[in-house]
Formats: C-alpha cells, sequence, structure tokens
C-alpha cells in the first residue's frame, strides 16, 4: 500500500512511512480529542476502509457525552479516501474521531523522526527508493488519411495557392476554389485539387 501511494505521488518520496497504526473499530468505538507525538514528522496518512467516519479538528474540542464531541471543523472520511494531516492541522489543532454507527478500518502511516529511531533500525528493503510514477501526456492521435484533402502531384508545378489539409487547419482563399459539387472540387486554374472525402 506504501508504493503505491509513493508511485501515485500521495506520499512524497522524501517521507516514506516507517511505521503504522491498525485502529479496529467496532459500533460505539472513538478516538478522544489528542495530537499525534513529535517523535513522527508531519504529515501523516490515514487510509479508511469498511465504512464512513467523521474527524472533527479544534484547539479545544469539547466532549458532550461519552463518544461525541464538539469542535469548530468537520470532515468527513469516506471508504477508501487518504486522509493527509500536516502543518497546524497537526501539530496545534487537536483531532478526534466520534463514536462510529458501524464497523470500521483505518490505517495510519507515519514516518518516526530520524533522531527517534531505535537502535539497529534498519528500513525495509522494499521501500527504500521508491519512486512516484510520471505522468506522460498522451500522444496525439494520428490523423486518418481518409479525413485529408491533399493536393495533386502535379501542384508543385504551378503557381502556390493554399488548400485544405484538414478539415479544421486549412485555409481556403475565397472565390479560389468553388464549393464541392458530388463530393470533389472542380479543375481550377491547372491547379487540380483532390478531394477524398464525401461529407
Amino acid at each position: 500500500m506504501i508504493k503505491r501511494m509513493v508511485r501515485w505521488n500521495i506520499i512524497p518520496q522524501t517521507c516514506v512511512p516507517d511505521s503504522c497504526i491498525v485502529n479496529i473499530y467496532d459500533v460505539g468505538d472513538c478516538i478522544p480529542p489528542h495530537i499525534d507525538h513529535h517523535d513522527f514528522v508531519r504529515p501523516f496518512y490515514s487510509v479508511s476502509f469498511l465504512s464512513e467516519a467523521k474527524i472533527l479538528f479544534g484547539s479545544n474540542l469539547k466532549a458532550i457525552r461519552p463518544g461525541e464531541f464538539s469542535g469548530p471543523a468537520s470532515i468527513s472520511l469516506p471508504v477508501g479516501s487518504v486522509f493527509v494531516l500536516k502543518g497546524n492541522g497537526a501539530d496545534i489543532a487537536k483531532h478526534c474521531v466520534p463514536s462510529v454507527s458501524s464497523k470500521r478500518i483505518s490505517i495510519t502511516f507515519r514516518k518516526m523522526d530520524e533522531r527517534k529511531l531505535p537502535y539497529n533500525f534498519s528500513p525495509d528493503p522494499e521501500l527504500v527508493g521508491i519512486k512516484p510514477l510520471i505522468n506522460s501526456p498522451p500522444k496525439k492521435p494520428e490523423r486518418n488519411s481518409e479525413t485529408q484533402i491533399e493536393k495533386d502531384q502535379s501542384f508543385d508545378q504551378f503557381e502556390y495557392n493554399p488548400v485544405w489539409k484538414t478539415r479544421k487547419e486549412s485555409l481556403r482563399v475565397k472565390d479560389e476554389y468553388p464549393l464541392p459539387i458530388n463530393g470533389s472540387f472542380r479543375r481550377m486554374r491547372g491547379n487540380e485539387v483532390r478531394h477524398r472525402t464525401r461529407y
């Protein structure tokens, strides 16, 4: 999952997580207001499964009753979403998850400060050197030759006149060529133009 999120540019390759927390909620379970320990660098990434929940934010979250809290900001966490927590939302404001109405699982990925890593800690080799995928712009499809109007091979022998090379990218001089009749252009002034597509 971590490798995919790095490759999809959700997690920067400079902040690949080295730890995670799996929270399994039963009906009525909650997470009280808190600020994550600063032994972990920001941001965090939390993925939601099974059911949607809400997360509340505020510098002074209040408990109304067990499992219910009030706060100035609330964000929905849909199933399959990745919630990114950083900045003041991670360092100053507290956050909590009110009691859930159905079973839910969340996985929170975090990276520990290198100065706080356990002795002889060794990173997972599969997570070393992961690079994001590079999205190359799609190639423009080649124009179908059946939609082109090309000049005759003998055209170069005569005085140059602009003609339609495609229906959109071409230029037709006013009164130089008449409108097509029965799907073909007339031969004009020694310049022969073929109209290969019927409208």
